[in-house]
């Protein structure tokens, strides 16, 4: 969901309105039925999400096994869930993670960021819990002397370091958008290179619908008639500014740096085999 450009005012906190008691008989069944609905709604988010989950192990499995491809998952699950714990500090409400074969994952906003600097923050939620999750299992593939676990942390630096590339809607274009959207020309082009360096179908079907999902954006915000609403929306105090800048540069670090020692490795342990 791409951000409308509303800037609100902050508004007085007025206290929630006290909920009626329920009365007599039909009081309580009201009551009930709606406790039985919300629960009912968290269930199906949740079986939309765990039923996602296992539809992507399952095909991945086909291809790289199932402890690869649980492992895998379980990672790309850990980066999903920093955005929801951002979006929940945050105050925005969000959609269950839904997990889709070949593509990756997703969550959805249900309304507009404040701000590029609110935006960044739940950007930088997914990749940062990918990167913690991702050395995690690189310590405990080290610990267990398991190459599988080894090679599902060297995927999920990789996975991660993609996110970070700066165009939306990835996560690095929405957290550079509190640095500078200009750093979006920079993803772009990185993006169009990756086109012609990947020869795998699916790396370039992924990279084209990023292109294509990334050119309305970058079109509107760099080169479109600039409104006040939007010059408000990307107003972020220079302090902000450098501390994002500091914060999607030092993740990139770690996150090469554990994909870099990952491979060693693997290369190793190739070899000993």
């Amino acid at each position: 969901m791409e951000p409308t450009f509303q800037v609100l005012p902050p508004g007085m906190q007025v206290p929630p309105p006290s909920k009626p008691k329920p009365q007599g008989i039909w009081g309580w069944i009201v009551a009930g039925a709606i406790v039985v609905a919300k629960f009912g709604v968290l269930v199906l988010k949740s079986l939309k999400t765990s039923l996602s989950m296992l539809l992507m192990i399952w095909i991945y499995s086909w291809a790289f096994g199932w402890p690869f491809a649980a492992g895998f998952v379980f990672l790309i699950f850990v980066h999903e869930m920093g955005h929801v714990i951002a979006a929940k500090w945050l105050g925005i409400p969000v959609s269950a993670p839904l997990f889709i074969p070949l593509l990756g994952a997703m969550i959805t906003m249900k309304q507009n960021p404040r701000d590029a600097w609110t935006e960044a923050l739940m950007a930088y939620g997914g990749p940062l819990a990918g990167c913690i999750g991702s050395w995690i299992c690189w310590y405990a593939a080290i610990q267990l002397q398991q190459e599988w676990l080894m090679a599902v942390a060297s995927a999920s630096f990789v996975i991660n370091l993609f996110n970070m590339i700066p165009v939306p809607p990835l996560d690095g274009g929405r957290i550079c958008a509190a640095v500078s959207p200009w750093f979006w020309l920079i993803g772009a082009v990185i993006l169009v290179g990756a086109v012609l360096f990947f020869h795998a179908l699916n790396a370039i079907i992924i990279i084209v619908l990023v292109l294509i999902v990334a050119f309305p954006r970058i079109k509107q915000t760099l080169f479109g008639q600039t409104t006040p609403e939007m010059q408000q929306y990307y107003n972020t105090h220079i302090s902000n500014r450098l501390s994002m800048a500091l914060m999607f540069f030092g993740l990139i670090a770690a996150l090469l740096l554990g994909y870099w020692d990952a491979s060693q490795h693997l290369a190793y342990l190739w070899e000993e085999n």
